[in-house]
C-alpha cells in the first residue's frame, strides 16, 4: 500500500510540474512585445489584463471629484427628517471620449437617495479616459456618494 501512494505523490507530482511547465511556456509566448511596443489589438489575454492601463480621471483628481459631489449632491426633500448620512454606490462606464455611460446603483439606500446619486454621475464632466498603451479604452469605475 505504502509503494502505491508513493507511485501516485511522485507521478502527481511529475504532472504539476509539467503543467506548471506548460502554464510558463504559454505566458512568455504572449509576452513577445518589446519595450514601447504596442500591441495590434486592444483585447489582451487574460494574463496580461491590467498591463499598460493608466487609470481615468476626473478634472483634478481625487480632490475635484470630491469637490465636485460636495457641491453637486443634495439632501433628498422628502428624506431631510432622516438625519442619518448614507453612502450609495454607483458603477460607471467611462468611455473612450471620457463621458460618462451605462450608471447604475450596485448599493444602494433607497429610491430617492440612488436616483440623486444618479443624477450627479451622469451630470459629471467628462473624465480623462483611461489608457491602454497610449489608446484611450472604456473603463468601469465604481464610487460611493455620501449624503450627510
Amino acid at each position: 500500500m505504502k509503494k502505491q501512494l508513493n507511485k501516485l505523490a511522485k507521478s502527481s507530482a511529475l504532472v504539476i510540474i509539467a503543467l506548471a511547465a506548460f502554464c510558463t511556456t504559454g505566458y512568455a509566448q504572449n509576452n513577445d512585445l518589446a519595450a514601447g511596443d504596442a500591441p495590434t489589438n486592444t483585447t489582451l489575454p487574460k494574463e496580461n489584463a491590467g498591463a499598460g492601463i493608466v487609470m481615468p480621471e476626473f478634472p483634478g483628481g481625487d480632490v475635484g471629484l470630491s469637490k465636485y459631489l460636495a457641491e453637486n449632491v443634495k439632501f433628498p426633500e422628502n428624506a431631510k427628517k432622516d438625519s442619518l448620512s448614507k453612502k450609495v454606490f454607483v458603477q460607471f462606464v467611462i468611455n473612450q471620449e471620457g463621458d460618462v455611460e451605462n450608471v447604475k446603483v450596485v448599493r444602494g439606500v433607497d429610491k430617492a437617495f440612488d436616483k440623486e446619486a444618479i443624477r450627479v454621475v451622469e451630470s459629471m464632466p467628462k473624465w480623462e479616459p483611461a489608457k491602454q498603451f497610449g489608446k484611450p479604452v472604456k473603463f468601469t469605475h465604481t464610487i460611493a456618494v455620501a449624503f450627510k
